[in-house]
């Protein structure tokens, strides 16, 4: 079996469920079992259940933080975070690993730092699925969630839903230099 790789002509929701198939083919072909997914309101966490069993993966959804969105305290409510969480998977919320205090100063000051800086680099060069697969990686890794120094699968995407796939190698924030995006399986042009 080869390795399956889909360069999408538009960003979006519409290319979860490709996405998750291609992460899930490429993450039996390699042999990894950590899954990390983005995930605001559930709806790709909810898709993920049916391509990976949490009794066969160790499959972690990363949220936004508590307050991201101003006029609502946490994005996945409560309900869908119990239902997911009594199927086996893993709930991660915590401060954006390319944000957090920095965000404040950027947006009350116009203040840039070295991390919103990449951020932005990110986006620009590869695809906002790029930039929140390393993110999930690092807020994973620093929970507890996913091994550190292990191949892991990451799943993100453009607002909502799924369209960009990578396999990085994990470390905590405090190591990010050690971490390396080893393949992106797919993203958006």
């Amino acid at each position: 079996m080869s390795l399956d790789f889909i360069l999408f002509d538009e960003a979006g929701k519409k290319n979860t469920e490709k996405s998750l198939e291609i992460a899930k083919k490429n993450a039996e072909i390699l042999n990894i079992k950590n899954i990390v997914i983005a995930s605001t309101s559930g709806f790709t966490a909810k898709k993920a259940l049916d391509y990976f069993n949490p009794k066969e993966y160790n499959l972690v959804v990363v949220t936004h933080n508590y307050g991201f969105k101003e006029k609502k305290p946490q994005e996945m409510d409560e309900k869908t975070q119990q239902e997911l969480k009594s199927k086996g998977i893993n709930i991660v919320t915590g401060t954006l690993a390319f944000s957090g205090v920095d965000s404040a100063l950027q947006k009350k000051f116009g203040y840039w730092d070295f991390l919103a800086l990449y951020a932005k680099v990110l986006r620009i060069v590869f695809c906002d699925g790029i930039k929140v697969c390393q993110e999930i990686m690092l807020m994973a890794a620093d929970a507890g969630a996913i091994p550190l120094g292990d191949n892991i699968i990451t799943v993100a995407g453009t607002g909502a839903g799924a369209d960009t796939v990578c396999q990085i190698l994990s470390s905590s924030s405090r190591k990010f230099l050690d971490s390396r995006v080893k393949a992106i399986f797919a993203k958006p042009k």
